[in-house]
């Protein structure tokens, strides 16, 4: 095992030819609680593009410092077709990406909005780990300041900001519409902490053009998610670059960041999900020319099992590695 820099490079420029785009949330660009492979798609971009973009809070960014619990039934209710609370910015179509494709992301900036909250939802819909031991629903809002990364919780715990995506995606293979709550192969709400600035996310494709979304802003989570939320907020600024590795298939969704390689799985419980993210992990190692079982041993001396989320009616594991290179 080798180290490297866990500071991530600064963005390249786009290449000759490659164009950056703006997508700023509003109306025509934001989706509620849906995801649907037949949605059209809000923009159009070529392979090695990139995307300067924001994303809205949940329930079309109408959560704000002045909510509290009762106004969550109206909230739902403006939203009738929601199948989940998340705002999602897209479809972004790309351009030659096809079914067998490989669609890379690069994450190289996010800034999170000023507000966010952390919201334990009420039982029956709650599906935090201790919703029996905290049934009641519960709100807490946090003023985010973007200069130091940081924010308080009761004015007491400092807590620094590690702001990520909690939603990137594409279309999925399955026809109709689908609530944005639950992950899967086509990535979604898959919640994994690892997608800070720096890293790449890698995402099968099952449609043609991708139709890439992203949302469910974070500013920052624990692994596991355990009361069913993070510090929920909006992305005032995102920027994305977008390439396609043709004809390389993947199973499921793969995260590389400077120091380690990130594997991940998911199922309807924890065995079902490590399983996955295991399997994955030894095959992408002997991807990476070690025998497969090398890279079973390496993985059980060397690579970590994490519980990415618990609360998303599908569970989520990533195992993580770091990158390695071979003696000759």
């Amino acid at each position: 095992m080798t180290r490297e820099s866990a500071c991530p490079a600064p963005a390249d420029p786009p290449g000759p030819g490659r164009r950056t785009h703006e997508l700023p949330a509003g109306p025509d660009t934001v989706r509620v609680g849906v995801i649907d492979p037949a949605a059209p798609p809000v923009l159009t971009i070529d392979p090695g593009d990139e995307v300067t973009l924001s994303t809205w809070g949940h329930w079309g960014n109408k959560v704000t410092p002045d909510t509290v619990m009762e106004d969550f039934p109206a909230l739902r209710a403006a939203f009738p077709d929601a199948l989940g609370p998340h705002s999602l910015t897209g479809p972004i179509h790309v351009r030659g990406a096809r079914p067998g494709d490989t669609l890379v992301v690069d994450v190289l900036a996010l800034t999170p909005a000023a507000h966010g909250f952390n919201l334990v939802v009420a039982r029956p819909r709650g599906r935090g780990v201790l919703r029996d031991r905290f049934p009641a629903g519960t709100i807490r809002h946090f003023d985010l300041d973007r200069d130091s990364m940081t924010t308080t919780l009761g004015g007491r715990v400092r807590v620094p900001l590690k702001p990520f995506l909690g939603i990137m995606g594409v279309a999925p293979a399955e026809d109709g519409p689908r609530s944005t709550v639950e992950p899967g192969r086509f990535g979604g709400n898959m919640d994994l902490s690892e997608l800070v600035v720096g890293a790449s996310l890698r995402l099968p494709v099952f449609r043609d053009g991708a139709g890439f979304y992203c949302g469910d802003g974070h500013a920052v989570q624990g692994d596991g998610e355990v009361n069913q939320t993070a510090i929920e907020t909006g992305m005032d600024h995102v920027r994305l670059r977008f390439t396609v590795e043709r004809g390389v298939p993947l199973r499921t969704p793969r995260a590389e960041t400077g120091t380690h390689l990130v594997s991940t799985g998911f199922g309807k419980n924890l065995e079902d999900a490590a399983h996955d993210a295991v399997d994955d992990l030894v095959s992408w190692l002997a991807e990476e020319g070690l025998d497969p079982e090398e890279a079973y041993s390496l993985c059980s001396i060397a690579a970590d099992v994490r519980v990415t989320q618990m609360v998303n009616n599908v569970v989520g594991v990533h195992a993580v590695i770091e990158k390695f290179t071979r003696r000759s």
